[in-house]
């Protein structure tokens, strides 16, 4: 294997170790067993380890780590919740070689936009801007455009690394901070409506497609894939009250 192949495995262990020493720095995390079916999944001859954590009080955690394909090394890092009025956080990392490409990805998945609510996505804005000079990745227009007020796209070298892991240590502590000073949903009728958004945008991903999610609707198909999605990935079966 070539050196760096290596280093692409530290990169991908680093920040996966670092973000989840940064959660349970401010919460108690839970690790989930990952049902048997789900525990490793083979993409395109990738094999995926995943990993699943309750969030005590905030929500789901999932955790995706391919770090011995040569075709490509990827981790994700993903967070839904579903205590508070708070948005999806969802994270990408993929190495080929040395090419680096990355999403970093905040999705209203809310029943309101209030000024809280508001000022926060500012600061995901200006997280974002911060890194504007590294050079952009395309992305394609899709169905949750509408719903994803901000998101950092970006193609690097390896001389990148370590603001490519800032930029995800930023927006992270952005969440932990909007969290900390957003209150928890007022009764059983607001967390079902969060929780409803939370499912509709689960399960409208399987239906209408994504980039992720069709490579994953190719390997197994649309029903597993779903299944995986409400039990591991955004977990609204978990949740539901």
């Amino acid at each position: 294997m070539s050196n760096i192949f290596e280093i692409n495995k530290q990169r991908i262990d680093a920040r996966i170790q670092k973000g989840l020493e940064v959660l349970k720095q401010q919460y108690t995390l839970k690790e989930r067993s990952v049902p048997e079916e789900f525990k490793t999944l083979k993409i395109q001859n990738m094999i995926f380890e995943i990993q699943q954590f309750e969030i005590e009080n905030v929500g789901n955690l999932l955790v995706m780590k391919c770090k011995d394909s040569v075709q490509m090394q990827m981790d994700t890092f993903t967070l839904m919740p579903y205590f508070k009025n708070l948005p999806l956080f969802t994270t990408d990392y993929m190495y080929a070689g040395e090419r680096r490409s990355y999403l970093n990805e905040i999705y209203s998945l809310v029943e309101y936009q209030d000024a809280l609510y508001l000022s926060y996505i500012e600061k995901f804005k200006q997280n974002k801007a911060k890194h504007d000079a590294l050079p952009d990745m395309p992305v394609k227009p899709c169905w949750y455009d509408d719903i994803r007020p901000t998101y950092t796209a970006k193609i690097t070298a390896p001389d990148a690394d370590e603001e490519n892991l800032q930029i995800f240590l930023d927006n992270l502590n952005t969440f932990i901070e909007m969290e900390q000073n957003t209150p928890v949903l007022a009764d059983k009728q607001a967390y079902q409506k969060k929780w409803q958004h939370n499912k509709a945008y689960s399960d409208r991903l399987v239906d209408e497609g994504g980039i992720s999610t069709d490579v994953f609707k190719a390997a197994l198909g649309a029903e597993k894939t779903k299944k995986f999605f409400s039990q591991v990935f955004f977990a609204p079966d978990l949740y539901q009250k």
